[in-house]
């Protein structure tokens, strides 16, 4: 799987491929959607490819036009509403990056509409999302308290995220009187919206890999390639990343761009990999979830201090007592008032 991998990044850099004797296109295809690389893959050269893999890969970028389109209709009505309500509204992520960093339409497909808005107007913006149509998702109690950095809201299927920070809070010391003062504006339909910085865009998107353990499909080491040619300095983004705390998942995510994309931002890079890096490194590429037990070595292997590790896991530990107090205690006390 891995070897394959490293072929379909080629081509979707540019690099002419041929597809290997005995490779089929179930096994192209379930890799390349596995990687979400097949809407980039419709405008690669792969020599040999079977008219049937050609036609799923052009397929798969059509069905992510229209899925883009339509969350992009959600991020302008969102944006409007937050804009009339006078909240400052920054898209993040899949529709920023397709507004920033790639050029054609539907090679960027996205799940969802990461917004974030400034944490002082997060009262101000759940009621916009509410008048909007939007619930909470499975919210666990206390999900508006001040250390949630992110809350998913749905309607109709489409999920919004708001994010009330770039990461969680305990995690790192992101000084975002910075991030506010330097976004930039686009356009998201008729309305206008703000995007990150390049250099900020690059560590978010680092974060966000850390958090999901570095169990991220390959269109992430693109996207972050991608980041950072738009950010130019590499290593200014490095010292803001070192100054904001998270340099750790800056590292691992350079790291392994540079081992996947050899034709990368990243090529040549001499910089010794360290071992947190290493041990993402080494097994990425394979169908294989990781399980849980290394996702907590990754978590917590991927903090700046220990005492930056201390303090987000006692913030955690106190959100699962309040959740199992809420799930066993107050809920067993309502079924016993109900029943008398």
């Amino acid at each position: 799987m891995v070897p394959l991998l490293r072929l379909l990044l080629a081509a979707v850099d540019g690099q002419p491929q041929a597809l290997p004797t005995g490779v089929g296109a179930d096994e192209v295809l379930a890799v390349a959607r596995r990687h979400r690389l097949s809407p980039l893959l419709s405008l690669a050269d792969l020599a040999g490819a079977p008219a049937s893999l050609s036609a799923a890969l052009r397929h798969d970028r059509l069905v992510t036009v229209a899925r883009n389109l339509m969350f992009e209709q959600v991020a302008e009505e969102c944006a409007r509403a937050f804009a009339a309500a006078g909240v400052p509204v920054v898209l993040l992520k899949g529709l920023a990056y397709n507004a920033t960093i790639y050029a054609q339409a539907g090679v960027r497909p996205t799940s969802d509409v990461d917004l974030l808005v400034p944490d002082a107007t997060r009262r101000t913006a759940f009621t916009v999302l509410d008048r909007l149509g939007f619930e909470p998702r499975a919210a666990a109690p206390g999900f508006d308290d001040a250390d949630y950095h992110e809350v998913a809201w749905t309607r109709k299927g489409v999920e919004v995220d708001l994010h009330l920070a770039l990461a969680p809070l305990a995690r790192c010391h992101i000084d975002y009187a910075n991030v506010w003062g330097s976004v930039r504006d686009v356009a998201i339909g008729g309305a206008r919206v703000g995007v990150l910085h390049p250099q900020h865009a690059a560590i978010f998107h680092a974060l966000h890999m850390a958090i999901d353990h570095f169990d991220v499909p390959a269109l992430y080491l693109i996207d972050f390639d991608r980041l950072l040619r738009a950010a130019g300095d590499r290593a200014a983004v490095e010292a803001l990343a070192r100054a904001w705390g998270c340099w750790r998942p800056f590292a691992t995510a350079v790291a392994l761009a540079a081992a996947y994309l050899p034709a990368g931002a990243t090529a040549g890079d001499p910089a010794p990999v360290a071992a947190f890096s290493q041990r993402v490194v080494g097994s990425y590429g394979t169908p294989a979830r990781v399980p849980r037990p290394e996702q907590l070595v990754r978590k917590l292997m991927h903090f700046d201090s220990g005492s930056a590790a201390l303090r987000y896991l006692a913030v955690q530990g106190r959100r699962n007592v309040r959740e199992v107090f809420e799930r066993r205690v107050r809920h067993r006390s309502a079924r016993q008032r109900l029943a008398l």
